[in-house]
């Protein structure tokens, strides 16, 4: 394991960071391709590949596979309520009422920043809606921050990602953090504040939404 410091002014990672040409931070909601309905426990991974049930496909666009972004869900809502609607009923009637009780893996929301179709950061140990808020928070104020300050340093499940105030934008890695940063990106500072506190707006008037079509809050 590297013992440099990734979020240290002058880490390896941060004077080899490359540009994004087109980023976009959003926040995603998990669209499941299908419901897992084979053991509750000890299962295989084989089992937990194969033992699913497939469900329909809502009509929206995934910027990335399995995950819908709230640029293109507001005022689409619906689409993605008829599918979680589909959702449960699927597992229920395959009795998996314990898995429509937390947010993953049915109900997971991220945050995510792509350069096209390529994903930057991912957040993959991220579900919930207040973990997507408060990422989204801490990089809308990226235009505020101080030279060299460190905007966002989470680590969780074997990964790490940090998003640091450069001279010349923000600097952003994630990797596995077992070892040191493979590639750093950076980003303009503005346009990443803009776009997260959109997001986040977004964000809530979506999950507001989905509460009031659903009837109820599958994100709590």
């Amino acid at each position: 394991m590297s013992t440099e410091d990734p979020s240290a002014p002058g880490a390896a990672w941060m004077a080899a960071a490359r540009p994004a040409a087109n980023p976009l931070c959003d926040a995603f909601f998990r669209v499941a391709e299908s419901v897992y309905v084979g053991p509750e426990n000890g299962m295989t991974p084989a089992q937990w590949e194969a033992e699913r049930v497939a469900l329909p496909q809502p009509d929206l666009p995934l910027r990335i596979p399995g995950w819908a972004a709230t640029a293109d869900l507001a005022g689409h809502e619906e689409a993605l309520a008829d599918h979680f609607e589909r959702l449960i009923r699927t597992a229920r009637a395959h009795g998996r009422v314990a898995a429509l009780a937390q947010p993953f893996p049915y109900f997971s929301v991220r945050p995510a920043i792509l350069d096209g179709a390529e994903a930057l950061a991912s957040w993959p140990w991220s579900d919930t809606l207040p973990e997507a808020l408060g990422a989204l928070e801490a990089m809308a104020g990226a235009s505020r921050a101080a030279p060299s300050s460190v905007i966002l340093d989470d680590q969780d499940q074997g990964w790490r990602l940090c998003l640091v105030a450069g001279p010349e934008g923000v600097l952003m890695a994630e990797w596995d953090a077992e070892g040191p940063p493979a590639d750093g990106w950076r980003l303009e500072a503005a346009t990443l504040a803009e776009q997260a506190a959109a997001a986040r707006d977004r964000l809530r008037a979506v999950h507001a939404r989905l509460v009031r079509l659903l009837g109820r809050d599958l994100w709590a």
